[in-house]
């Protein structure tokens, strides 16, 4: 009796550290939202119903992928915490990533005029207090912040879910606010586009060397993917078509800018064929207040289950 117990408390401790060591993982569901409210006092009420609507199903997490107003609506203080404490309200972690009607955007009259870079800062100061996403349930995430020379970067972030790795990235609209005029003061595109180029490299290579089963990048701007020396968009794009030729696994991109629900796959390979394992999806917007429903389903090859989540009377 006692050799039996003895290999049965054995054969047990194996089983249980075969089981940490390889874990189980598991499917599971988060959101996607952006560009809105815009049309604000009335679309509040429309956004507590997105919200509701998502609480409702107890997600993992939601991601808001930036333009948190509408471009006309003044970038005051009193707006930006208004969306922060609706934020609050998700049950569950949120993650925001900032669009340009947020702060790039700020100069116009009907926004206020205010100086953007200034309305940048605010913005980070409301919305990124700590190394924690937002919602009533907030995880730790790595901010960009950690990182030396990038100590002003707070609105980066990488985190993880099972095994999927998760990054949002500081590109928006409006050109990612690189301005076409070879006289102006371009700074600040500068080194925001430097600090992207190397959180898109950071994230990658963390995806690799964590053994990540897949990849979702996340940012504001429908970028055009135009080669021309005028976009604001070409240095990502170009870094971001390099890093996926040399990632295997799945990669979905979120993003949002031009307010249709639309799945692509927008990146080509060095033959002109379309790249398979990469994705993209854009959320709805503005005057469409629903959200999209992305599931992490490993009986799919391509890993993510897209559908659209319609907001009943929205």
């Amino acid at each position: 009796m006692p050799q039996i117990s003895i290999r049965l408390v054995t054969a047990i401790l194996l089983v249980l550290l075969l089981s940490s060591c390889g874990a189980v993982r598991h499917n599971f569901s988060f959101f996607a939202i952006g560009d809105m409210p815009y049309e604000v006092p009335n679309d509040y009420a429309r956004f507590e119903r997105v919200i509701a609507s998502i609480n409702g199903e107890n997600p993992a997490f939601t991601v808001h992928v930036g333009d948190i107003k509408g471009g006309s609506t003044p970038c005051t203080e009193e707006v930006y915490k208004r969306m922060y404490d609706y934020y609050q309200t998700f049950n569950h972690p949120f993650i925001l990533t900032p669009g340009d009607n947020d702060w790039t955007d700020c100069h116009r009259e009907g926004a206020g005029g205010y100086d953007p870079v200034d309305r940048l800062e605010k913005f980070r100061t409301i919305f990124y207090k700590n190394n924690k996403s937002l919602g009533q349930d907030p995880i730790d995430l790595l901010t960009q912040s950690t990182y030396e020379g990038f100590e002003k970067f707070v609105e980066n972030s990488i985190w993880e879910r099972e095994d999927v790795l998760f990054a949002t990235f500081h590109v928006v609209g409006s050109n990612n606010h690189y301005k076409q005029d070879s006289t102006a003061d371009q700074s600040e595109f500068e080194e925001r586009d430097a600090a992207d180029l190397f959180w898109l490299k950071e994230s990658f290579d963390q995806a690799r060397s964590r053994g990540s089963r897949g990849l979702v990048l996340i940012l504001h701007a429908a970028m055009n993917f135009s080669d021309s020396d005028q976009s604001g968009f070409r240095n990502f794009t170009r870094k971001l078509r390099q890093e996926v030729l040399r990632y295997d696994n799945p990669i979905l991109m979120i993003y949002g800018d031009h307010h249709r629900f639309l799945i692509s796959k927008p990146l080509d390979d060095n033959a002109g064929r379309v790249v398979p394992n990469f994705t993209s999806v854009m959320v709805f917007g503005n005057p469409d207040m629903h959200a999209v429903k992305i599931t992490v389903n490993r009986n799919y090859e391509s890993l993510f289950e897209i559908r659209q989540h319609l907001v009943n009377t929205n």
